[in-house]
């Protein structure tokens, strides 16, 4: 299965290795970078930890587009082609991390090629500045892995099916403690990808909830209070990391400028735009229609918008509240999916836009856990086997068809930059980003008209974002896609 997976996921993804480069962060990124463009060297190595290039601190990221540079020059196929593989192969970890804590094989099946498949991992994928996100989500899953294994040393197997946590006499404390310091390392690894993993120490406590049950037995009296603490502080080096990087993240955005490319918001605006935000990414999930590489933020809060959200989410804490006992699964993959995206919320104000489907890659596994999880349990519920597999079996397979085929669709929008921007332009005639970036793409290849007349239709929509003379635009010293990555 595991094969079929990284093969379905390779064929999805085949077209980008003719992809070329896009005006749209690649420039800062890879071909307008001399540094990355040099490839390997000292210089590169020392640049890419002092240097808050791109308003965002991902040194092991740099490194890797530099290992490109080095060994394929300019050549925008084998990027792509680095991307697929890494998504191939972080669907794989994430089906063998699931059946290895649940034993649900065909839950953790349908997990994975859900998080493969859907259109919202195209971006991810498709776009080289993205190589973050596959990288980070590599090691990710393999500090889960080795989280898993760590406790599995711990308890029992039997303690993995729901029943009491049962100990060996004898832990086997070396090979446990090789497992720990694994996680660590892929946790560091993975923080020197993308700054996004500051919430891992968090999802290993989820984990220690469900699947792997080391809250049995817990009440609210000392001894509970007590187990709690346990498992904090054994996640302490994780917690330390987290802060250290989301702080450095944090500078690096404000020495970038990040902070500084759109009008201040106050709490309120933040607040409601973050709210509004989860139940977009919501939407996206159930109904990926209308997908762009840039949302813009709103001018102001649509109170419906936000009534709704609010709604829609405090529906769904107290559906996972209510069942926290017997179901935990719905708790686990609901706080996964709002805990890890949680830094990219825009509580914090980053950059101009809104939402990003990039932003799903991780917390959208949480989701799926939730909704698989819970489909499966309803329908054992409520139908006899065979009726159950027929019901449960036709469904997904035309769910992960759909995902197939708008993903192949989605994925056409990447082929360049004039593709991709005059698809956003479709999505939102007002995007003078996308005007912007189809300037920048004409002039490159000479077109000159064609990038004068979209300088000047940038100008009309929002005349502070000027683009000054030509030698360096705002999407050149200041990534448009600027975020706490």
């Amino acid at each position: 299965m595991g094969v079929a997976l990284a093969l379905g996921t390779l064929a999805i993804y085949w077209p980008v290795h003719h992809y070329g480069f896009v005006d749209y962060d690649d420039n800062d990124y890879v071909f307008n970078n001399p540094t990355v463009r040099a490839g390997l060297s000292w210089w590169g190595l020392v640049w890419s930890f002092v240097d808050q290039h791109a308003s965002n601190w991902h040194p092991l990221t740099w490194l890797s587009h530099m290992l490109d540079c080095q060994l394929c020059g300019l050549n925008a196929g084998p990027p792509h082609m680095v991307n697929v593989l890494f998504h191939c192969a972080n669907a794989v970890l994430l089906l063998l991390l699931l059946n290895s804590m649940t034993g649900a094989f065909w839950r953790s099946a349908c997990v994975a090629a859900l998080f493969a498949w859907h259109p919202l991992r195209v971006e991810s994928v498709a776009w080289i500045s993205e190589r973050k996100d596959v990288l980070s989500g590599f090691f990710f899953l393999l500090t889960l892995w080795m989280y898993v294994l760590h406790v599995k040393k711990e308890i029992l197997p039997a303690a993995m099916k729901g029943g009491e946590a049962m100990r060996p006499e004898h832990p086997p404390a070396s090979r446990r403690f090789v497992y720990n310091k694994l996680a660590l390392g892929f946790f560091v690894l993975g923080l020197l990808s993308k700054s996004m993993l500051v919430t891992v120490p968090l999802v290993l406590l989820l984990l220690d909830f469900w699947p792997l049950n080391r809250f049995a037995g817990f009440s609210w009296n000392p001894s509970g209070t007590k187990m709690v603490k346990n498992l904090c502080v054994e996640k302490s080096l994780f917690f330390l990391l987290s802060i250290v990087f989301g702080l450095i993240a944090f500078f690096a955005q404000r020495a970038g400028g990040a902070t500084t490319t759109a009008p201040p918001l106050g709490i309120f605006s933040r607040t409601g735009d973050a709210i509004i935000g989860y139940l977009s990414y919501l939407g996206k999930i159930f109904w990926p229609q209308n997908l762009t590489c840039l949302y813009l933020r709103s001018d102001h809060i649509n109170l419906g918008s936000l009534l709704l959200a609010v709604l829609v989410l405090v529906g769904i804490s107290l559906l996972a509240v209510v069942n926290l006992r017997h179901r935990p699964y719905l708790a686990m993959g609901w706080l996964w999916f709002l805990g890890m995206l949680l830094p990219v919320s825009g509580l914090i104000q980053f950059g101009l836009q809104s939402v990003a489907d990039r932003y799903t890659y991780l917390p959208s596994i949480g989701f799926s856990i939730m909704c698989v999880w819970g489909v499966v349990e309803l329908a054992e519920a409520l139908f006899p086997p065979m009726t159950r597999r027929l019901l449960l079996g036709v469904p997904a397979i035309a769910i992960l068809t759909a995902c197939v085929l708008l993903s192949r669709h989605q994925l056409a929008d990447w082929q360049n930059t004039q593709t991709l921007m005059e698809h956003a332009l479709k999505i939102d005639p007002n995007n003078y980003i996308a005007h912007d970036d189809l300037g920048v793409y004409f002039s490159r290849i000479g077109r000159t008209k064609d990038a004068l007349l979209h300088y000047q239709l940038e100008r009309e929509l929002d005349p502070a974002f000027t683009h000054p003379s030509g030698n360096s635009n705002r999407t050149n010293s200041i990534p448009m896609s600027a975020a706490p990555e």
